[in-house]
């Protein structure tokens, strides 16, 4: 439960000892001279007569109290909402490194993440190619060594389109991770 420090009850509340009107900037104090006003103001009008004044007073003064608190207590629940509000965008743009919220900039956390994952998918791509690369290797090496053929006189993996893989030096090296 938050402490009442800035939106409390009683704000330099004082009693004036002539007239007993008690006075302060609280939100009690506030609601409370508005209840006091509309009571007088219908006690006035024989409204509300001696015995019912004491009840009806008791329960405008609960009322106040309660409202008071209510008050009070979502005032500085709400002060402390916008705090973490304002962290939160602080946080977020902390980690874009953008005053708006715009894509992400590249030295960013997160947009050093972005390139992360990005340098991630071409590693998983270029290790697929790698593997798929030896199995051509291993089945070439096992071709050869069951033919009898010279390895010079073998173009199935040549860089060119001679063995029919077109390009697939090219294709190895777009794959190769940047970073």
């Amino acid at each position: 439960m938050p402490t009442l420090n800035n939106a409390t009850l009683t704000l330099g509340a004082s009693l004036t000892v002539t007239n007993n009107v008690v006075t302060g900037t609280g939100v009690f104090d506030d609601l409370m001279e508005a209840v006091t006003t509309h009571l007088e103001a219908q006690y006035q009008l024989g409204r509300i007569t001696g015995g019912d004044f004491a009840t009806v007073y008791l329960g405008a003064m609960q009322s106040a109290l309660q409202q008071s608190v209510a008050y009070a207590i979502g005032a500085e629940k709400t002060n402390a909402e916008v705090l973490l509000i304002t962290q939160k965008k602080v946080t977020e743009y902390g980690q874009t490194l953008q005053t708006t919220n715009a894509t992400p900039n590249a030295n960013s956390i997160m947009g050093k993440q972005a390139t992360l994952y990005g340098e991630q998918a071409k590693g998983f791509k270029w290790n697929a190619d790698q593997k798929y690369l030896k199995t051509l290797l291993d089945a070439w090496a096992i071709n050869v060594s069951t033919s009898g053929t010279a390895v010079t006189g073998i173009t199935a993996l040549t860089p060119t389109d001679a063995g029919g893989l077109s390009g697939m030096n090219s294709h190895i090296v777009d794959a190769e991770p940047t970073g």
